[in-house]
């Protein structure tokens, strides 16, 4: 599929969500999928490193973008700074309609709302690092999201005593 086409389609899919979900159901791509572990929260949140990972397709402008031409997505991740301006992000992802994003990347990478949030002192502080994703992923490159790249990225936020992380679709 060209990159038009899929995001025209993903225009179409977000005004009728039915032929979405039908498509879904036909390809195999949705189904029951078990929740994740989760933990209870070890510090106060007013304590709380927070990290964000956004599946929204965010990058540095810097860094390579996303894979648009496998169809099966792109199972990688890239790191984004904690420091990192909204001016230095680009999203990569003709799966879902990011004109909104375009316009304000808070919207699908919250990074200045979190800083936001450590000025009120309502959560302890921003993570230095977060993880930009492409969400829509299937087959090998599933595996690969699921394998290699969960474990990396949770090594990353070990390291950075990330406690909390906000997880945000695309």
């Amino acid at each position: 599929m060209t990159r038009w086409w899929n995001q025209l389609m993903s225009r179409v899919y977000a005004r009728v969500p039915s032929l979405s979900e039908r498509y879904g159901r036909r390809s195999g791509t949705v189904g029951e999928v078990p929740l994740p572990p989760l933990a209870r929260l070890a510090t106060l949140l007013s304590a709380s490193r927070v990290g964000i990972v956004t599946a929204g397709g965010v990058h540095l402008a810097h860094d390579p973008p996303f894979d648009m031409q496998d169809p099966e997505g792109d199972g990688s991740f890239r790191i984004i700074p904690g420091d990192a301006a909204a001016g230095a992000l680009r999203i990569t992802h003709d799966y879902y309609d990011h004109r909104a994003a375009d316009e304000d990347v808070n919207c699908v990478f919250p990074i200045d709302r979190l800083r936001e949030l450590v000025a009120a002192r309502e959560i302890g502080s921003v993570a230095p690092r977060h993880v930009g994703l492409m969400g829509h992923v299937s087959g090998p490159q599933l595996e690969r999201l699921l394998d290699r790249s969960a474990a990396e990225i949770g090594k990353v936020f070990a390291m950075d005593g990330v406690g909390l992380v906000l997880t945000v679709p695309g």
